[in-house]
């Protein structure tokens, strides 16, 4: 068990405290998701200790022999760290040093009152942080410092939830100035849970809950409040009068099992001992301690010692571990492959297996393979990142298949908590968070601070919605039951489909929040463009595929929140905060949203068109320039906001925020754009064969087509819908299906000058005679009506301003506008009703041409079913924005 270093002692002045410079040793960090001491991982296991009636130094602490004899004890027990919540004197440091524990100190000041009212009250407070941080802060065997513990909530209400987090998050930079090796933090409760202070090493939280269904809740819930830092439980406990010893055992084991499954950083149990003092006073109905007053164990103390010693480890304790198959892709990944393979190979998970699949690499990936023989190494001509993936899953073994990148480095308990997860939530699939290394340069370090970088999306706090693919996991026969990975997909967006797919059979995606991964982010400006323009893409191929999740231009459209470094920048509406009536809610939740502010429009690719629009106007009227000069200082303010406001540290270059200005301007373009112009390229109707048919087809207007049956069979529009969808899906078109709350009953992806809408009724003539109208309805596409009104306003003002070459400019083009958005209409149209069509032959409404009653036999084309024929796919036919490999010929 890792300790602090011992033959230290902090250097001390005449009076007796520790001199600043004084820090022997190692001190615990925070890495990632948790905390390390050196290379190895610290899980704080504490107890709460005192406040006790004074000693004969009037210390409320007992005498140093029993200090030394209670440090014993808790380190039998198995812990490692004690809170205390006052600045301790230096000899308990010592003795705790001497014993190998840690101490984690708060620091009491008058948090109880208006602090705002009372300047002097601050300045005590800044006073207290930092002549603490200065004498204690630097001596090796202070964990940690709080510079606040539980701010009543009424008092925050009252003077302002974002004046107190300023002023704690200043107490913060204090502590951190007097002793940077320290961590340094808050504790918070959940009646303060939207409490946000900047600069906290870790979160941490008071949590008493008893049932172990809401604790595992919030636990996660916790998690995402977090983010990306460690979360710490500083006080839990159970009162063993009132519940029983047993029960307190018993409760104390779920708890510390719940705390270790769900990826926390360690916890604080309250308390050591019933020997408890505090308002001048002893305590004698209070008996949360796993000891009594006179250090006697109760039926806790054992359950501890047993929980603890298998920490850090023991996360499957009493639960099956089902063999697991990790699978890495890399194409031409050398310079960061070799550490991704060397985690790998210190994974604790006690069954597993590891597949690299090379896609074609050119550089020197199959060397370092050879340096890894207990990885299995399969090369492959490059085929793209879908069919590697796909690959992996085939070659697989395990039973379950989990996936990470070749710029990822794993944390050693990656596989333990990705399976314990997958196994609580009883989910199919399951990701967790992707960490930016703390030894990644500042650029890369820029680059994490900027919007774009991959990020799972939560539905609550436990279902996910989106899990990057740098950190997932599947069941292998559900993975492969759905057909595996898009093979479309070559670069990305290979994993926002495959969680859609799986969402949409029916099936759940959970989340591990300590299932951590280490991600290296770009390390060049170049790099992370082209980052970025390949997200663009990849997002029009999935609009193509799932536009009933997509928005205008392809953009995704999440149902659930944004977190982890993607979340980065998103310029998003203040947050809304359930706080109960007169502000008494024991639970304060934060409520999430994805909705985004008005500002967040200058940010756009849109706006940046439209600036440059009106640029181009200024040829004819030049106030125009001023407006779009006007409009790009917006984005250059909102940008160096954002840069501002990045979470980026302290001592960071000069240049750093500069950069992210830049990124902040530049990522929205370098997206927008690659998607807008793939999206535009690629939007096209598919081409279907025609057939004769029994219904009647009445134009109605120039955009709406009609289609009728009598049947005298019963049969009605819900076969004509199946038969519709099924004929759609098979052919590759893709479309809503299912949305509950349109006025249509399906909507088809036209091209990229209309969309396609179907309503369906069936009238009662008398059973079982009914009558069906199919309705197609041509809706224009976003980009046509902008440019429409584009073209009107330039002609308006080239006619105002009689600027001939620009009149002649706007009719010419606006004459190319009407030939296309004829054309697209005509074929749209024409398309949409051959396709109502076939599936009116499906449904048994009608006969195809030359049919009889009592024949099977039909007179589409020999081959291709009536439909376009997908045995050799034809991108003539079928655009390639759809899926055409799925267009299988229909049987003759």
């Amino acid at each position: 068990m890792p300790s602090p270093p011992t033959g230290h002692h902090p250097a001390t002045s005449d009076s007796g405290a520790p001199e600043r410079d004084a820090i022997p040793g190692p001190r615990v960090r925070a890495a990632g998701k948790f905390l390390r001491l050196g290379s190895e991982k610290f899980f704080m296991k504490g107890f709460s200790y005192g406040p006790f009636a004074p000693n004969r130094d009037g210390e409320p602490l007992p005498e140093r022999e029993q200090a030394h004899r209670d440090m014993a004890h808790m380190r039998q027990l198995g812990a490692n760290t004690i809170r205390v919540y006052f600045p301790p004197p230096v000899w308990l440091l010592d003795v705790a040093q001497e014993h190998g524990m840690f101490v984690f100190i708060d620091i009491p000041w008058e948090k109880h009152r208006c602090f705002f009212a009372d300047w002097e009250a601050r300045e005590r407070a800044r006073d207290r942080v930092r002549d603490t941080a200065r004498e204690l802060g630097n001596h090796p065997a202070v964990l940690a410092i709080s510079v606040v513990n539980e701010i009543p909530v009424d008092i925050i209400r009252y003077q302002g939830r974002k004046r107190v987090q300023e002023f704690v998050g200043e107490l913060v930079s204090i502590a951190k100035e007097e002793a940077p090796g320290c961590l340094v933090t808050f504790v918070n409760f959940p009646t303060t849970e939207f409490l946000e202070v900047e600069g906290c090493d870790f979160a941490c939280f008071n949590v008493y809950l008893h049932d172990e269904k809401k604790f595992s809740s919030y636990l996660d819930r916790l998690q995402h409040i977090a983010g990306n830092r460690p979360l710490v439980l500083g006080e839990y406990g159970i009162d063993s009068e009132r519940e029983s010893e047993e029960e307190q055992a018993a409760l104390l084991r779920r708890h510390l099992e719940r705390v270790v499954r769900h990826g926390l950083a360690g916890s604080v149990v309250f308390a050591y001992t019933d020997d408890w003092f505090t308002g001048g006073q002893q305590v004698t109905d209070w008996f949360f301690g796993v000891t009594r007053r006179d250090r006697a164990e109760k039926a806790a103390a054992p359950v501890l010692r047993e929980v603890w010693n298998r920490l850090p480890g023991g996360i499957h304790h009493g639960t099956e571990v089902p063999r697991v198959s990790v699978v890495v892709c890399s194409y031409n990944g050398g310079r960061t492959l070799e550490g991704c393979l060397e985690s790998l190979g210190r994974l604790t998970y006690p069954d597993y297996e590891v597949i690299l699949v090379d896609d074609g690499s050119t550089d020197d990936t199959a060397d370092i393979a050879a340096r890894f023989p207990d990885v299995r190494y399969h090369h492959q001509e490059n085929r793209g990142l879908s069919v590697a993936r796909n690959v992996g899953a085939e070659l697989a073994t395990g039973e379950i298949v989990a996936y990470t990148d070749d710029d990822c480095v794993a944390d050693e308990h990656w596989l333990d908590y990705l399976v314990a997860a997958m196994h609580d939530q009883e989910v199919e699939a399951i990701g967790g968070p992707n960490v930016t290394p703390d030894d990644d340069g500042w650029t890369a370090r820029c680059v994490a601070a900027s919007p774009g970088n991959p990020s799972h999306v939560m539905l609550d706090d436990q279902h996910a919605e989106h899990i990057p693919g740098c950190n997932m996991a599947f069941r292998r026969d559900i993975l492969l039951g759905l057909g595996g990975f898009d093979p479309q997909f070559r670069v990305a967006g290979d994993d926002v489909d495959v969680c859609w797919r799986l969402l949409d059979a029916g099936f759940t995606v959970g989340y591990a929040a300590g299932a951590m991964v280490w991600h290296h982010r770009r390390a060049s400006v170049k790099a992370y463009a082209k980052q970025q323009k390949g997200y663009g893409r990849s997002e029009a191929m999935v609009h193509f595929k799932h536009p009933q999740r997509c928005g205008t231009f392809g953009r995704s459209s999440w149902r659930g929140i944004i977190y982890g470094d993607g979340a980065v920048g998103l310029p998003l509406m203040p947050d809304r905060i359930y706080h109960g009536r007169f502000g008494q809610g024991l639970f304060q939740v934060i409520y999430r949203h994805n909705h985004y502010g008005l500002w967040s429009i200058a940010m756009s690719l849109e706006w940046h068109l439209l600036a440059l629009f009106l640029l181009l106007l200024a040829t004819m009227f030049w106030p125009a320039a001023a407006i779009g000069v006007l409009m790009w200082c917006a984005t250059a303010g909102l940008a160096i906001g954002s840069a501002v406001k990045a979470p980026l540290p302290r001592h960071a270059p000069w240049w750093c925020r500069p950069l992210v200005a830049w990124l902040y301007a530049m990522q929205p373009v370098w997206r927008g754009w690659n998607r807008l112009t793939h999206f535009l390229r690629n939007k096209r109707c598919p081409r279907l064969d025609p057939v004769r048919h029994g219904a009647e087809v009445k134009p109605i207007a120039p955009r709406v087509r009609d289609l009728y049956w009598d049947h005298p069979d019963g049969k009605g529009r819900d076969e004509l819908l199946a038969a519709t969808v099924k004929n759609a899906r098979d052919c590759g078109w893709a479309g809503d299906f299912d949305n509950s709350w349109a006025p249509w009953d399906l909507k088809l992806v036209g091209d990229r000058w209309h969309d396609i809408t179907i309503r369906v009724a069936t009238e009662e003539i008398g059973w079982p005679r009914r009558f069906t109208r199919a309705r197609c309805t041509l809706k224009p596409t976003y980009f046509n009506e902008v440019l429409t009104t584009a073209l009107m306003i330039w002609l308006v003002a080239a006619t105002a301003s009689w600027t001939i070459w620009a009149m002649v400019l706007g009719l010419v083009l606006s004459l190319m506008l009407l030939v296309r958005s004829l054309r697209s209409r005509r074929q749209c149209l024409r398309t949409a009703t051959r396709l109502i069509a076939w599936a009116s032959i499906d449904a048994g409404f009608a006969a195809a041409a030359g049919e009889q009653e009592d024949n099977a036999t039909d007179s589409r084309p020999p081959g291709n079913g009536g439909k376009a024929d997908h045995a050799e796919p034809d991108r003539t036919t079928l655009g390639p924005g759809f899926d055409d490999t799925h267009c299988v010929p229909r049987q003759t």
